[in-house]
């Protein structure tokens, strides 16, 4: 399953305070230089291990979120079972609300997060979300009701949607730009290993234990986000020069030249203190409208092909398929592929661009979602299809590699740098809230089309919408790989791209 937090700050720079920070950049610069090994010297490369760690520790939020995600697979046939908790069997509505109501409460959580992130900064804000994710799993651990259901799927929903929103932002500051696309695709990979643990320890454990785990889990998140630095972006809003110096030489390694990096910061917030990061700051130019509509229209794709559906009763999925593999087996399967094909993407993104991935993303899935639906509805037809019960494993599996390879994973990677400082905030939120409305709207809809079109009919529905996810990565969403907020802006501003544009760039 993103996004940012910037809203306008004022800030005024005095021509002392612009030339002590020079001063103390080239001071800086000149104590690394004599204290350098013989054979180091300053560079413009930096080190890069340490924004990854960085990285990984922001981003097991996303982990969380990808928890209280998949939860529902393993657990709404424990809950339908003669063995639950519940002291009546929920109807089919009360369990569209369970799958659901988490997509509401992200809502919840995204819509303030951007704003609150620009008032405590992004760390503290990252490190909120534990609140309501453990708030949830202490619901869960203690309910004996529907209610007490809905109420921690929906306070778990605002940890997911806020961690949504944060994480992208917070590792698309902090990091570099050859290595913006790796890092971004650390969110979606978290997110995607938080499905599969929840697959495997639901799958095997009891419902107490799997939710007690679910919260344990927690406990590196917490103890990671309490060691990773500020966003210097953040510390440059608020004019704390210095501390923000200091944090890039930490994130880049001290034999890094920090001084060309904090000018383009410094730049871009000077333009942040004439905006008024809102809604007329965003759609005010053309770069601003085709940047809301690329990550308006990514994020809608990216569940208009019905992946959370599958996510969320892909056990139930292959139950009623009368699949010859069993069907928690087949579900831990689908959700590593997605792990190692997302672990893939971190790779090759900045290698081989967004777009060709975006592209060859949306039409496999169509290829995946059309065989699958050809499979099912010869079942509905009472034709013998015993000798591929292989086939909706072996469809739901490459559908997820393809998935995660484009739809997965870049829509966040570009929701981090397509937009600029004083927008990051509206635009980021916009996307998120977009993104879990249409997670909400599938999800609550999935077992009524299922119910009334069939299940090759609903698939070949979604096969038609992936098919126009790889038609509109062609023809909308510009390339960003390796190009900085000033260059992807110019860009978005052109009136005509080339075709030459949309090929794949050499490494």
């Amino acid at each position: 399953m993103t996004a940012t937090a910037t809203v306008t700050v004022h800030t005024t720079e005095t021509a002392s305070s612009k030339l002590f920070l020079s001063d103390k950049i080239e001071c800086d610069k000149q104590e690394n230089v004599t204290n350098a090994p013989d054979n180091k010297t300053i560079t413009g490369k930096g080190r890069k291990r340490f924004q990854f760690l960085v990285a990984l520790c922001a981003a097991l939020g996303g982990m969380q979120a990808g928890i209280t995600l998949g939860w529902t697979s393993p657990i709404l046939p424990y809950l339908t079972s003669e063995d639950s908790f519940l002291p009546e069997k929920p109807s089919d509505t009360q369990i569209s609300w369970i799958s659901s109501l988490l997509a509401l409460g992200a809502i919840v959580g995204a819509l303030p997060a951007g704003k609150i992130a620009d008032l405590i900064g992004r760390k503290w804000t990252i490190l909120l979300t534990a609140v309501p994710f453990t708030t949830c799993w202490l619901i869960l651990l203690t309910t004996e009701n529907v209610f007490g259901l809905y109420v921690a799927r929906f306070v778990g929903g605002i940890g997911a949607g806020a961690a949504c929103v944060l994480v992208p932002v917070y590792i698309g500051e902090i990091a570099q730009t050859s290595i913006r696309g790796a890092l971004g695709a650390f969110f979606p990979l978290l997110f995607s290993s938080g499905i599969v643990f929840s697959y495997v320890i639901g799958a095997y454990c009891s419902y107490v234990v799997f939710n007690f785990a679910c919260w344990i889990i927690l406990l590196p998140f917490v103890l990671g986000v309490f060691f990773i630095p500020e966003s210097p972006m953040w510390l440059l809003q608020r004019d704390r020069k210095i501390q923000a110096a200091k944090v890039l030489t930490i994130l880049r390694g001290e034999h890094y030249d920090i001084a060309e990096e904090i000018t383009v910061l410094q730049d871009d917030v000077d333009r942040m203190a004439s905006a008024t990061g809102g809604f007329k700051d965003l759609l005010g130019t053309k770069a601003g409208r085709k940047a809301a509509v690329t990550c308006i229209g990514l994020m809608s794709f990216q569940q208009l092909c019905g992946v959370d559906a599958v996510l969320f009763y892909t056990v139930d999925i292959f139950e009623a398929a009368s699949s010859s593999i069993d069907p928690f087996l087949a579900t831990i399967i689908i959700g590593i592929t997605e792990v190692v094909m997302t672990i893939f993407v971190a790779a090759v993104i900045d290698r081989f661009g967004r777009k060709p991935l975006l592209i060859i993303s949306g039409t496999m899935m169509t290829v995946c979602l059309g065989v699958l639906g050809y499979y099912l509805k010869a079942q509905e037809k009472g034709t013998d299809v015993s000798d591929f019960g292989w086939l909706p494993l072996t469809s739901l599996a490459f559908f997820n590699i393809v998935f995660s390879i484009g739809y997965g994973s870049v829509p966040f990677t570009v929701i981090s740098e397509i937009f600029p400082p004083e927008t990051k905030g509206v635009a980021s939120s916009m996307s998120i809230v977009a993104h879990w409305s249409l997670v909400f709207a599938v999800t609550k809809l999935f077992p009524t089309m299922e119910k009334h079109m069939g299940q090759a009919a609903t698939f070949w529905t979604f096969a038609c919408f992936t098919a126009a996810s790889a038609v509109f990565a062609y023809f909308i969403v510009p390339e960003t790989k390796g190009k900085t907020l000033q260059e992807i802006q110019k860009k978005l501003e052109r009136k005509h791209k080339t075709r030459t544009e949309y090929s794949v760039e050499p490494a």
